[in-house]
């Protein structure tokens, strides 16, 4: 069937119709007017997203919204309007970007950017489609069932100490029989004590949601991220060299601090240091830990906001 033939066809199709079509796709559907501002916003990208309709609709992609950025948190709709370039040539435009979720927290997602064209092939507007690249499984056992057995951390939703203790001894024993690699990131947010103090228990604890999902939200399927202490990450990568465990790291690092929530008094964020290893042959679930943590306490004397894979001080 011809473009033509199907313009025909659905002529006579009401707004309140293609509307409740465009609600049934499951990837985040918005549609832009040609002044860049949202008139359309699905159920899914309200789902992705955490925002409602009434809070995206008639606003600018540019501006104080920034609801996606590049990897260094640097909104596509800043300086080059990704959407601009798109009216300007008519051409698509396919990224693998962030998204701002209104909790404060990033993840990762597929944006595709489509002109759309009337008549005279003259963009009439744009429409973005997004999915999420964050992994679909986070922990291996249902939340019901950590819960049950008090491997739950509550707060955070994420896997506690114990099931952490648990999962590395099994992983070092799977090493040592198979020479399975794996590398261990210690994470711990820097002036938390003094963010508690001025903000209070309440952001602070709010704070920590947010980075604990940035987390979740940004690493493989079958890896995995607990909550080791108050303030304090655990995440441990099957499979990896100590190449691609320093690219990891780094990018979660700039992952948090690039990420905000909303408080009563504008935005708060937090930066993060972080101790990374791999796994050796001798090691011991403690000797791992300690290792990872001496080596995020490292990346604190150096000045907080950095990674260690060492004890070499290097320039950045």
């Amino acid at each position: 069937m011809s473009d033509k033939l199907i313009l025909e066809a659905l002529d006579r199709l009401e707004d309140r119709y293609l509307n409740r079509l465009l609600d049934q796709v499951t990837d985040g559907c918005a549609i832009l007017s040609k002044d860049r501002n949202y008139v359309f916003w699905n159920k899914s990208a309200e789902a992705l997203t955490g925002f409602r309709p009434e809070e995206i609709l008639d606003k600018p992609c540019h501006g104080e919204l920034a609801l996606f950025t590049d990897s260094g948190g640097k909104p596509l709709c800043e300086e080059n309007c990704l959407c601009e370039q798109v009216l300007k040539d008519s051409q698509p435009r396919l990224l693998e970007v962030y998204l701002q979720h209104k909790n404060g927290f990033r993840l990762p997602v597929r944006l595709k950017v489509i002109p759309l064209l009337n008549g005279d092939g003259q963009p009439a507007g744009l429409a973005e489609i997004f999915s999420n690249l964050s992994p679909a499984v986070a922990i291996p056992m249902k939340v019901a069932e950590l819960e049950k057995m008090q491997l739950l951390d509550l707060d955070t939703g994420l896997p506690n100490r114990l099931y952490m203790e648990m999962y590395l001894k099994n992983k070092i024993d799977e090493y040592q029989k198979y020479g399975l690699p794996f590398g261990l990131i210690y994470a711990d947010v820097d002036n938390f004590n003094k963010i508690q103090e001025r903000f209070g228990r309440f952001n602070s604890a709010k704070l920590i949601r947010m980075i604990a999902r940035t987390f979740q939200k940004n690493i493989r399927y079958f890896d995995i991220v607990c909550r080791w202490e108050n303030e304090e990450f655990l995440i441990c990568l099957l499979n990896i060299d100590e190449n691609r465990l320093d690219i990891v790291a780094n990018k979660l690092r700039l992952l948090v601090a690039e990420s905000y929530i909303t408080i009563e008094t504008g935005l708060l964020n937090a930066t993060v240091s972080m101790g990374a290893t791999l796994i050796q042959r001798f090691d011991t679930t403690e000797s791992l830990a300690k290792r990872a943590e001496e080596l995020m306490l490292h990346s604190k004397w150096l000045g907080r906001n950095k990674v260690s894979l060492d004890f070499t001080q290097k320039e950045t």
